[in-house]
């Protein structure tokens, strides 16, 4: 039986064969903290000056994701005792460590303006975008469990809208009206069995290629995989309609839903969705909904017309030469569906061929990623009593990996100049 080895998600990690100071610079370099920082400005001028270092507060939260550091006491202790660590986040030789309190009081100022750090993550993407053209990639997008150690509420679940109502409204209303506290949730595993946890639910968008997390949304974990789509898909959708025209969007049959089709649609984007069934037919089409021939032989997909939004079809020559109805004029040579006639059933490129498969075969990044960042960046580990902490957390983990694989990605090509 032969052996199928996925693609590492980096070539080489070039950032551990520097030195930590000179690691953590590259990492920081890019980030601007200004907004984050006026959120712990006094209102007055009255009462004593800050003696806290909020930038390396911040700072020292992102290296104890780095350092797979469990929690923010083990995170002190380590400020404490590693000197190297503690100058290489931006505290000075002569500064103490804050205390825990004081690290808890961070993370509820970040809790209570998750806007500031998603603007945060937005601008770093539009750096790394300006130098690597992430926004022309394709994206894939999937949903993920993430556990978490805290406490449950008692709160019967509410009844969330459906991808129907979701298209009516705005983003922002419907991310008010999906729940975010840790609750029990169960999905099938690739064993056809369930699998229940008790947390949260992951939505990434991220791009194909370089795999960098593009947006996230975190909800309860009972929220099913749809709910969270169309808000997710609409964020996408803000930075890749100026750069791309029709980019590809990749997710599993568990977001095969009309609604989602026309969302993407409605955003010129070009959804790559496996169907749930395939409906029983009289014929007339094939098994991916190609057009069939009187002796229910399918077409093949051709091409993509632009201009009127039709899918291409030729006629099927390897059958054509001994059918028996070639010389009676009765086939089309040539047959064009339009798209939206069912844009459910109707992709470009045409469902069963290789090139839709390659596309759908791009989805395998943003699970690399969800694995990745559970393995190394303590998604399946958080620690935190309030789901709001918890949350901000988690936006702290896509700043820290996209951060980390933009330094990496740097020093790898200044490494290469080298040689």
């Amino acid at each position: 039986m032969s052996i199928i080895q996925q693609p590492t998600l980096f070539d080489i990690d070039y950032l551990e064969k520097l030195d930590i100071q000179e690691k953590y610079k590259e990492i920081f370099s890019p980030i601007d903290w200004t907004k984050v920082l006026d959120l712990f400005q006094k209102d007055t001028k009255v009462g004593p000056s800050i003696t806290v270092n909020y930038e390396a507060v911040l700072r020292s939260l992102m290296a104890r994701i780095d350092q797979k550091i469990p929690t923010q006491k083990a995170l002190i202790q380590r400020l404490k005792s590693d000197l190297r660590l503690k100058l290489s986040v931006g505290f000075l030789y002569s500064e103490p460590i804050p205390s825990e309190a004081t690290y808890s009081r961070v993370m509820a100022i970040l809790a209570n303006h998750l806007s500031v750090l998603e603007r945060i993550n937005q601008q770093l993407l539009q750096l790394i975008h300006e130098e690597l053209d992430i926004f022309t990639e394709n994206v894939a997008i999937d949903a993920t469990s993430i556990e978490a150690r805290t406490k449950p509420v008692k709160t019967d679940n509410p009844k969330l809208p459906s991808t129907e109502a979701q298209r009516s409204m705005t983003t922002e209303a419907i991310l008010e009206t999906l729940p975010s506290y840790a609750s029990w949730g169960v999905k099938k595993n690739s064993q056809g069995k369930n699998y229940f946890w008790f947390g949260y639910k992951g939505t990434l968008a991220v791009s194909t290629k370089s795999q960098y997390i593009l947006n996230m949304h975190i909800a309860s974990a009972f929220a099913s995989d749809v709910t969270l789509a169309i808000p997710t898909i609409r964020k996408v959708a803000e930075a890749l309609r100026m750069e791309k025209e029709a980019p590809y969007l990749s997710l599993d049959k568990g977001y095969d839903a009309k609604e989602i089709y026309q969302e993407c649609h409605a955003l010129d984007i070009e959804p790559i969705i496996p169907l749930k069934r395939i409906a029983k037919n009289d014929g007339e089409v094939d098994a991916h909904y190609a057009p069939t021939c009187l002796l229910e032989y399918g077409y093949k997909y051709d091409s993509y017309d632009k201009r009127y939004g039709a899918l291409k079809y030729a006629r099927p020559e390897k059958y054509c030469r001994d059918c028996p109805l070639q010389h009676e004029g009765l086939c089309q040579k040539v047959i064009k569906v339009k798209q939206m006639n069912d844009p459910r059933k109707y992709n470009h490129p045409a469902r069963g061929t290789r090139a839709w498969q390659r596309k759908y075969n791009e989805r395998s990044s943003v699970e690399r990623v969800n694995g990745y960042l559970k393995e190394n960046y303590q998604l399946d580990n958080t620690r935190f009593y309030q789901p709001s902490h918890a949350i901000a957390f988690y936006h702290l983990i896509q700043l820290t990996y996209n951060a980390r694989n933009f330094a990496n990605q740097r020093v790898a090509k200044t490494t290469k100049k080298k040689k």
